[in-house]
């Protein structure tokens, strides 16, 4: 009976010992990928042709979770064509107070070039920080297309291509949104007891 036990202890130990050797990754395909090169994406998953094959997994490619621009990733591997299909899911810049650029979930991107920063969506103001507000009333706005958020402590201003909505805080607009779609396009209030507007 020992030796059954031996025996199966050797064979366990000869499968991880192959399997280190047997298959090779023959191919990496990276997909989704236009911030990042492919030897970055790469490089971030430790993957490269010739690494064995059955030891790729969520852990050895954790670093893919560390750069900012990645939201998400999937990594499949294909063992009859021996290929490793790396497909990214980028995060996009939403907006900048001239120094920080952050996607739309509030992470902090790095390397946007000026020229894009002046694209998007610029957000000023003074007193304590209202960053992670401004980025929910982006999102609840992205569709009307709004190119400065300005804040103070009593609240915010935000400036559209053809109007101008102002609202003590997010949650407000959110309580009153149908009354501002209704009046978009001009100057509109959005208070917690309700919505004014104006023509200027």
């Amino acid at each position: 009976m020992r030796w059954i036990v031996y025996s199966l202890a050797l064979l366990a130990i000869a499968l991880l010992v192959g399997s280190r050797l047997y298959p090779e990754i023959k191919r990496v395909e990276v997909l989704g990928n236009e911030r990042l090169s492919e030897e970055e994406i790469l490089e971030l998953a430790r993957l490269a042709v010739g690494d064995p094959l059955l030891w790729v997994n969520a852990w050895t490619v954790r670093g893919l979770s560390t750069s900012p621009w990645i939201r998400q990733a999937r990594v499949i591997r294909h063992l009859l064509e021996r290929t490793i299909a790396v497909t990214i899911w980028e995060r996009t810049p939403v907006a900048t107070d001239g120094a920080t650029v952050w996607a739309k979930d509030g992470t902090i991107v790095l390397g946007v070039s000026p020229e894009e920063a002046q694209r998007l969506v610029q957000i000023r103001g003074w007193g304590e920080p209202r960053i992670e507000e401004a980025l929910d009333l982006l999102l609840l706005l992205a569709d009307h297309e709004p190119k400065v958020v300005s804040y103070t402590p009593e609240g915010f201003e935000i400036q559209f291509a053809g109007g101008v909505l102002v609202t003590p805080q997010a949650q407000d607009l959110k309580d009153h949104w149908s009354a501002f779609l209704s009046h978009h396009g001009r100057r509109v209030a959005v208070y917690p007891w309700g919505v004014s507007f104006g023509n200027d």
